[in-house]
C-alpha cells in the first residue's frame, strides 16, 4: 500500500477540518479539532492526523501506481488557518506530497490562503484547489460565481507552479451544519466528494523514486505528538522522512542523548514491523517521559551528519520569496523554521566569486561548496538570486537541522494585514555543531567585503614619489596598511578626451600625524602633472587634469584578527 500525506491548509473557517471529516474513514492523533481549546475556540489549533484507503484500479492515478500499488492510502494533515499559528503550518507543511488548498466561494482568497499557496510552493510541487461551501450560494446564481471564482484562482495562480492545478467545488458541511465524524462515511461518497477524490488522484506524481533514494540515508523521524498510555508505554506519532526502522531497532532523541529500543510501530491501528520514508506511524518505546518531547525530530542520533544540535549552518540554494516585500539585509533577523523547530537567527548573505574570464557553466555543481573558494559578502539579498547565493544562519540556541533540509525564513514579529510573511527558503549544506564554530570553522572560510578609499595628492616629492591625503584618519594603525597596492588615476583634460591614465605604486609610509602618506609609485607621473605640484608650495590653483589616488583592498568578515586581502 502506498502512502500519501496530503495537506490540508486554506484561511480559518475555510472548512478545511469539515472538508477532512468528510473524507477519512479514520480519526488519528488530534483529529477534528479533538483539542478543548479547538472546541472552545471553533477553529483548528493544531496538526490534526487522518486517513483513507482507496483502490489504485478505481481512479486515475499514474500507470506506474497501479501497476506497483493495490491500495492507496491518503493521509489528511489538517493544518490550522489562524495567522498566529503559522509556524504549526509549516512545521506541518515539510511533510507533506501534495497540498489541497480550501478555499471559501464565498470569499476567495484571503491573507492567510495566500500565505498558504506560498509555503505551498515552496515545500510541495502538486496542489488540488477546492471551493468549498458551495451550497451558500443563491441557487440561482450558483453556477455563474462559481465560474467567476474559478477564473480569479486561475488568474492568480498563473505566476506560480500551480497554473495547472485542478480546481474542485464541494460543501463540506451542507448548510453550515457540523456531522459528527463516522468511519463508514467514505462508502457514502456524494458526487462531489467523488470528484474531488479523482482529482487528487490525477495530482498525485509517484513518489517512490525519491522515497527509495531517501531509503540509505540516516533514520529520522518527524514527531508531532507525544503521549503516554499506561501498561504500553510512551507513543511518537509522526512521519518517516528518510531511513528506515523496524521492531527492536534503536532510535533517540538527539537533544537529551537518550536510545530507547522500538517496542511495537502501529499505522492507523494497524501494528507493523517496519516503516520508511512517507510513512505515517505511532512507535511505542518503553520508560520515555513524554514531557521530554513535544514536537521535533528522533532517529538515529549515532550519525553524526543529522541529528546534532547545531549552534548555526550554511544554506545553499537561498531565495527571497517574491512575494516579501521588506528588504533582508545581512546582520537582520528572522525566524527560522527548520525540522520541527523555530528559532530567531542572525543572517550573513555571502555569494561566490567568478573568475575573470571564466565562462564555464557550473550551473550542476551549485549545490557544492567550496570551502577554499573566495566568496564575497552580500549586504542585501537580491530580488532575483541563483544557485550561488549563501546563507550562514546563527542561531539564538541550538537546533537540529538536518543535511539537506529544508529551511524556511519568516519575519513574524510583526503582523500586517495582507502582507506575506515568508521570506526566504534554501537547503542546509554545513552543519556548525561545534561551541567554538567561529574561531575553529568560520575563521577558515574566506568570506570578503569590498573596500575602496580615494585620497588626493597634496604634492610630489619627486616623478615618482608623492605626499596624499584622504585615504586615511589621524588614528590609523598603519601596520596593517603599509606596502599595500594603491594607484592614481590622471583623466587628462583634453577636448573631448576621455582618456584615463592609470600609474600602479604601494603605500611605503606615514607621513606626519594627520593620516597622510607616503606613495611611492612603478612609473614616473607626466611632466604636466609634475609642473603642477611642487615639493614647497603643493598643488597650484590653475587648470588641472582630475587626478585621484585609489586603495582598494578585501576585508574577510569572518577574521577574528579583520586582516586586509588584496
Amino acid at each position: 500500500m502506498l502512502n500519501i500525506n496530503v495537506g490540508v491548509l486554506g484561511h480559518v473557517d475555510s472548512g478545511k477540518t469539515s472538508l477532512a471529516k468528510v473524507l477519512s474513514t479514520v480519526a488519528s492523533t488530534s483529529a477534528f479539532d479533538k483539542n478543548p481549546q479547538s472546541k472552545k475556540r471553533g477553529i483548528t489549533l493544531d496538526l490534526g492526523f487522518s486517513s483513507f484507503i482507496v483502490n489504485s484500479a478505481s481512479y486515475p492515478f499514474t500507470p506506474s501506481i497501479q501497476q506497483n500499488f493495490e491500495k492507496v492510502q491518503f493521509t489528511l494533515v489538517d493544518c490550522p488557518g489562524h495567522g498566529s499559528l503559522i509556524r504549526t503550518v509549516l512545521c506541518g507543511s515539510q511533510i507533506i506530497d501534495v497540498v489541497i488548498l480550501v478555499v471559501d466561494v464565498t470569499k476567495g482568497f484571503q491573507t492567510q490562503t495566500a500565505e498558504c499557496l506560498v509555503i505551498s510552493e515552496i515545500t510541495c510541487k502538486k496542489m488540488l484547489v477546492v471551493l468549498n461551501k458551495c451550497d451558500l450560494l443563491d441557487t440561482d446564481q450558483r453556477c455563474e460565481l462559481i465560474q467567476k471564482m474559478r477564473k480569479r484562482i486561475l488568474k492568480t495562480l498563473e505566476s506560480t507552479i500551480f497554473k495547472r492545478s485542478e480546481i474542485a467545488e464541494i460543501s463540506a458541511a451542507s448548510g453550515g451544519i457540523q456531522v459528527e465524524f463516522t468511519s463508514e462515511q467514505l462508502a457514502n461518497n456524494s458526487q462531489e466528494v467523488e470528484n474531488l477524490i479523482t482529482l487528487l488522484a490525477q495530482s498525485i506524481s509517484d513518489p517512490t523514486e525519491n522515497r527509495n533514494k531517501l531509503k540509505d540515508r540516516s533514520f529520522i523521524f518527524a514527531v508531532d505528538h507525544c503521549f503516554t498510555i499506561t501498561g504500553q508505554g510512551t507513543i511518537l506519532t509522526g512521519t518517516v522522512l528518510s531511513g528506515t526502522t523496524s521492531v527492536g531497532q534503536i532510535i533517540g532523541l538527539p537533544y537529551q542523548r537518550i536510545q530507547k529500543k522500538i517496542k511495537s510501530i502501529q499505522r492507523f491501528r494497524q501494528s507493523i514491523q517496519s516503516i520508511g520514508p512517507g510513512d505515517r506511524a505511532g512507535i511505542c518505546v518503553p520508560q520515555l517521559d513524554a514531557n521530554l518531547l513535544e514536537r521535533g525530530l528522533v532517529g538515529d542520533i549515532t550519525s553524526t551528519d543529522n541529528l546534532t544540535p547545531c549552534y548555526a549552518c550554511i544554506l545553499s540554494c537561498v531565495r527571497k520569496v517574491s512575494y516579501f516585500k521588506s528588504s533582508i539585509k545581512s546582520k537582520s533577523r528572522l525566524h527560522i523554521f527548520v525540522g520541527q523547530e523555530t528559532v530567531l537567527a542572525s543572517l550573513t548573505f555571502f555569494a561566490k566569486v567568478k573568475p575573470e574570464h571564466d565562462y564555464t557553466d557550473n550551473t550542476e555543481k551549485s549545490s557544492e561548496f567550496d570551502k577554499t573558494a573566495m566568496y564575497h559578502y552580500v549586504e542585501e539579498i537580491p530580488n532575483v538570486t541563483d544557485d550561488k547565493l549563501y546563507l550562514l544562519l546563527e542561531f539564538e540556541h541550538q537546533v537540529i537541522c538536518p543535511m539537506n533540509g529544508l529551511v524556511i525564513g519568516a519575519k513574524l514579529d510583526t503582523y500586517a494585514v495582507n502582507s506575506c510573511r515568508i521570506a526566504l527558503h534554501g537547503h542546509v549544506i554545513i552543519q556548525l555543531n561545534d561551541l567554538n564554530y567561529k574561531s575553529n570553522n568560520l575563521s577558515k572560510l574566506l568570506v570578503c567585503k569590498s573596500k575602496t578609499r580615494r585620497g588626493h595628492i597634496e604634492r610630489v616629492v619627486n616623478s615618482r614619489v608623492c605626499i596624499v591625503h584622504g585615504l586615511f584618519k589621524r588614528e590609523t594603525n598603519w601596520e596593517i596598511f603599509v606596502g599595500l597596492r594603491a594607484y592614481v588615476t590622471i583623466k587628462l583634460n583634453e577636448t573631448h578626451s576621455t582618456e584615463t591614465q592609470r600609474i600602479n605604486g604601494y603605500i611605503e609610509s606615514s607621513f606626519g600625524q594627520s593620516g597622510k602618506c607616503r606613495l611611492a609609485l612603478d612609473s614616473d607621473l607626466p611632466d604636466e602633472i609634475l609642473a603642477q605640484y611642487s615639493s614647497k608650495g603643493g598643488r597650484k590653483q590653475v587648470s588641472q587634469p582630475d587626478i585621484e589616488v585609489v586603495l582598494e583592498f578585501k576585508k574577510n568578515v569572518f577574521d577574528p584578527q579583520r586582516r586586509i586581502i588584496q
